[in-house]
């Protein structure tokens, strides 16, 4: 009976398999790969999606600034044009203008202290020529006759002549004078010229 294989009957541990347990680790963490791979690219297709929305927008912009712009610079150039137009026409309506401003200045800076102009008057014929005529007192026939190698002298007037020559009651000379001004010395451009160097040498 000793040598009899005995048989015990005391319960053993259940062998767990330890290929299960790995089995379902690897199963966990390819479930959380598949998930963060899922996740990136929708991540990635909607990054790419944001830069096709935003490369077509501005693709829009770019055609609407163009054709802003050319609308603009047509505009721009065409009220440059007209500017331009209206700039010239401005100058060539100066380069004619009359102003007899200069004739004033003229009259009294030439007019002797013995010589007095009582009437003035000023006309202009067709061609821009203006004529000047004038009434005047002087002490005596001298200061009458030195008037009038002044005005003779002068470079502004044209064909300058003094007529009428009388006494008058109060013993002096009463005369007439008559002439032309020169027409560059009454364009507008040039009475300019002359109060700008007034002004320098005040």
């Amino acid at each position: 009976m000793d040598g009899k294989f005995q048989t015990s009957f005391i319960p053993k541990k259940p062998v767990v398999s330890s290929e299960r347990v790995r089995s379902s680790g690897v199963s966990l963490f390819m479930a959380i790969s598949i998930f963060v791979f899922i996740v990136s690219l929708a991540l990635a297709g909607f990054v790419f999606a944001g830069q096709k929305y935003l490369s077509s927008q501005l693709e829009k912009d770019k055609k609407s600034f163009a054709k802003a712009q050319e609308i603009f610079d047509s505009l721009t150039v065409e009220t440059l044009v007209k500017l331009d137009k209206r700039i010239e026409s401005a100058k060539k309506i100066l380069e004619k203008h009359i102003a007899i401003l200069p004739i004033f200045d003229f009259l009294e800076s030439k007019t002797l202290k013995n010589v007095r102009f009582k009437s003035l008057k000023i006309s202009f014929s067709e061609n821009g020529v203006a004529e000047i005529e004038m009434k005047g007192e002087a002490r005596n026939f001298s200061a009458v006759a030195l008037q009038s190698d002044v005005f003779a002298e002068s470079k502004e007037l044209k064909n300058p002549i003094i007529s009428d020559i009388d006494l008058t009651l109060a013993g002096g000379v009463s005369f007439n004078f008559k002439s032309e001004a020169d027409p560059s010395f009454v364009l507008y451009k040039n009475a300019r010229g002359i109060e700008d160097n007034k002004e320098n040498n005040n």
